[in-house]
């Protein structure tokens, strides 16, 4: 590694030389299809997120950014209360400072005070989904466990439309509804350990997004009842030709809820071109019993590019164990969807 490197945290303006590095990397990456971050996404991901930001840089003389750690702090509800999990984006390092596995570079000098970091500030879990390199650096030097591999759960296109249940009104909508956060509270007494889906946390995540165009809202109400809330990309997904499942709330023994937001997602799918329709749910909750049942089947990621989840447990009483078993998630707690 080179000695004009400076290992710091973000400052105010370092978000350009972020987006050049990063760039350059992904073009490299991701090949001809790839479209350059703009500084409006990164704004929106890191400064305008309302859990804030956990960024590690390290910089060369010049401002180069050589390589970068970050993550997008995300509010968790658990048996213990309220705790602070860290969704691990955007790590990466410059072309031209990368030296391989041989010896620690300068990944991994900007992996340890990055994580060192988040004990120091509290923060229970931090999580990600590494490409293999980074997989296999995480590993050896920064403490990363394996988890799982994650499963699609996918439905055929050919499988048709699922039926409407007569008492509940369908509704695309284009803000978060004032009430979500009651349905909230109603998914949150069936779960031990998720992601707080409040109507700020929706809202900064689907709605101020600049993507936002990707996704559709849908809304179901039995009566003025909020019952289910969905979101849906119904041209895009992780795998050719299918629409994607990104987010979901719904009370688990609310079948007639539940029916409906598969209604209206395969129904989309079915007009966006037949698309088949992609989910994430751990493989033990009964969001994935309910997708079994109407012919969803478990497909691994490694069809087309294998999706390992991996954790570091710092400031908390959770164990890997807990989080295999309770850790309740939707693809859209990543920046997969």
């Amino acid at each position: 590694m080179s000695s004009d490197l400076t290992i710091r945290t973000y400052r105010p303006g370092d978000e350009r030389g972020i987006l050049a590095t990063f760039n350059r990397v992904f073009r490299e990456v991701c090949g001809p299809g790839y479209v350059d971050r703009t500084l409006a996404q990164w704004t929106w991901q890191y400064i305008d997120n309302p859990a804030g930001f956990r960024i590690w840089l390290a910089v060369a003389s010049d401002g180069t950014i050589a390589s970068q750690y970050a993550g997008v702090p995300m509010f968790v509800d658990s048996p213990w209360g309220e705790l602070r999990f860290i969704h691990c984006v955007d790590s990466m390092t410059h072309p031209d400072w990368r030296q391989g596995l041989k010896r620690p570079g300068v990944f991994v000098v900007t992996g340890k005070p990055y994580t060192a970091y988040l004990r120091k500030v509290g923060d229970a879990v931090a999580y990600g989904f590494p490409v293999d390199v980074a997989y296999r650096i995480g590993t050896r030097y920064l403490e990363y466990h394996f988890l799982r591999t994650i499963d699609f759960w996918l439905r055929a296109g050919t499988a048709g439309v699922l039926p409407a249940p007569a008492r509940v009104q369908l509704e695309r909508v284009h803000a978060i509804p004032a009430d979500v956060d009651g349905l909230y509270a109603k998914v949150r007494a069936d779960k031990q350990l998720l992601l707080r889906r409040n109507r700020g946390y929706l809202d900064w995540r689907y709605v101020q997004n600049p993507a936002r165009a990707d996704y559709e809202l849908w809304t179901a109400r039995r009566g003025d009842e909020l019952c289910g809330f969905l979101v849906l990309k119904p041209t895009q997904a992780l795998i050719p030709d299918a629409a994607t499942i990104a987010d979901w709330l719904c009370a688990e023994r609310d079948d007639e809820a539940a029916a409906a937001l598969l209604h209206v997602a395969t129904r989309r799918a079915h007009e966006a071109g037949g698309r088949s329709l992609l989910a994430v749910f751990p493989d033990w909750s009964a969001e994935a019993a309910l997708l079994r049942r109407h012919a969803f089947v478990a497909t691994p990621s490694a069809n087309w590019l294998e999706r390992r989840l991996v954790y570091l447990v710092m400031n908390s009483p959770l164990t890997g164990d807990f989080l295999a078993e309770r850790w309740w998630y939707t693809l859209g707690d990543s920046d997969l969807a």
